[in-house]
């Protein structure tokens, strides 16, 4: 004899001993809830996208219904059901989940995120600017520091550049991104080393701005290793070659570099000068916002890396890879410094 049976929300068939998994069974007996939070969440969406418009039936109503739904999700996954079924479902939640779990405001999970990078985001980097241009200031010193010392004496390029990278070093001498017959692979190999290193110096910069120190070397370090290797190409004649297959990502790459070593430093410096906080609690202020300029790293270095692949070490021209480089370096500052009126006005009041 086959006897049914719903447990809150699972159901199973039972024959003697076993217990075995009906889907289709399953399936036309929760339909009808699956089908009510479709509906609610159409409903809500006819609005303004929340549920805040919709009758007080539904509200009382859609939390159960979506919490159910979710353990339905949870139970077929256990008993392996059909991939159709469990794509279904994981929709109908992560749509409800969407619509569900909008802050105490009203606002999206995307309109807060549009603020974060509207608002928020250009805000800090412009509060935070001095601590960005000590980064770049000291990434100067580096790179003019290892160019003359490179320059009054080219066998002092192995300070500055490992050797294991030099032989890519020397096809950047040769011109790589002009000659069709140099690899380039082979010139590649450095600009994949750089940027990797970037990278490195990115996350080292921030993961040791509390010993202030460490920054302000990467940041040094770095601008040494592109002295270093300015001083080397020069001589060859092919630096504009050189600066047209480094600017067009470098901008935007250098950018997060020095980014990430200011908002280093800026966590260092809540510690030596906390102002009008604690220690303790200038490190969450800072750290906030250090955070903050963390995540404006992680586009820029992703466009980076889309532009170096497909621009600056193509055949592209150099008027146009300047040009790109130029565009890139505008809009960041635009970003940056051009603030929306709806922006001055909340600062305003």
């Amino acid at each position: 004899m086959l006897v049914l049976q719903t447990c809150g929300n699972s159901y199973f068939a039972r024959t003697g001993r076993f217990i075995m998994f009906d889907e289709r069974t399953f399936i036309s007996y929760k339909q009808a809830q699956w089908k009510d939070l479709t509906d609610i969440l159409e409903r809500g969406k006819q609005g303004d996208g929340s549920l805040r418009n919709l009758p007080p039936a539904d509200l009382q109503r859609v939390g159960t219904v979506y919490r159910r739904t979710c353990a339905d999700l949870a139970y077929l996954r256990t008993q392996h059901a059909t991939p159709e079924l469990i794509n279904y479902l994981n929709e109908l939640v992560g749509d409800a989940h969407g619509v569900l779990y909008i802050d105490e405001s009203g606002v999206s999970p995307w309109a807060t995120i549009a603020h974060f990078f509207g608002t928020e985001l250009p805000d800090v980097l412009r509060r935070r600017m001095a601590f960005i241009g000590v980064a770049f200031l000291i990434t100067v010193v580096g790179m003019l520091f290892a160019y003359f010392v490179v320059r009054s004496n080219p066998a002092n390029s192995t300070l500055f550049i490992p050797p294991e990278f030099q032989d890519s070093a020397d096809a950047w001498k040769q011109g790589f991104a002009d000659h069709g017959d140099i690899p380039l692979a082979e010139g590649g190999l450095f600009s994949s080393y750089l940027m990797s290193h970037n990278i490195s110096v990115a996350v080292g910069a921030f993961a040791t701005g509390i010993t202030t120190i460490l920054p302000i070397y990467l940041m040094y370090q770095n601008g040494a290793i592109m002295g270093a290797l300015i001083a080397e190409v020069q001589p060859t004649g092919y630096l504009t070659t050189f600066w047209a297959g480094i600017l067009p990502h470098g901008v935007c790459e250098l950018s997060a570099i020095f980014i990430a070593g200011g908002a280093g430093m800026l966590v260092g410096w809540g510690l030596i000068s906390p102002g009008e906080y604690s220690r303790k609690d200038a490190l969450v202020v800072y750290g906030k916002d250090a955070v903050k300029m963390m995540v404006a790293t992680i586009p820029l270095l992703i466009l980076a890396g889309i532009i170096e692949g497909n621009v600056s070490h193509s055949s592209v021209l150099h008027i146009w890879k300047f040009s790109l480089a130029a565009a890139e370096f505008l809009a960041m500052t635009a970003y940056v410094y051009i603030r929306p009126k709806k922006r001055q006005t909340a600062a305003q009041n």
